[in-house]
């Protein structure tokens, strides 16, 4: 095999590694949104639930909630918003809801969590 055969299989074999660099790129970056979305839509699935859950159980003991006091709970959403920030995922209002916060925290979750 003489230098310029060498040369031009190395220089392939670069593309080549290169290609599969951006291919392996784009497929991490498809697989965080997947587990983002997938995650938005599970909080949202469990939050229809909970509500079709409380409009049963709410016309069944209507009579006992109004004679009961109010006692203020956190609700089931609230928790599941920090778990999600917990498991490190933003959920302040707008476009970054639901988006990694790559390890850092987010003083408009921690606001969204304090309220």
């Amino acid at each position: 095999m003489n230098r310029n055969e060498l040369f031009e299989k190395l220089m392939r074999l670069e593309r080549n590694v290169g290609q599969l660099t951006q291919d392996m790129t784009e497929l991490k970056d498809l697989a965080v949104e997947l587990v983002e979305e997938n995650v938005a839509l599970q909080v949202e699935n469990d939050n229809l639930k909970r509500l079709m859950d409380k409009g049963e159980a709410s016309s069944e003991h209507n009579d006992e909630k109004s004679h009961s006091k109010h006692i203020k709970t956190p609700s089931p959403s609230k928790d599941n918003l920090a778990m999600l920030y917990r498991e490190g995922f933003h959920i302040c209002k707008g476009e970054l809801f639901g988006k990694h916060r790559q390890g850092e925290d987010c003083l408009l979750c921690l606001n969204v969590l304090s309220d």
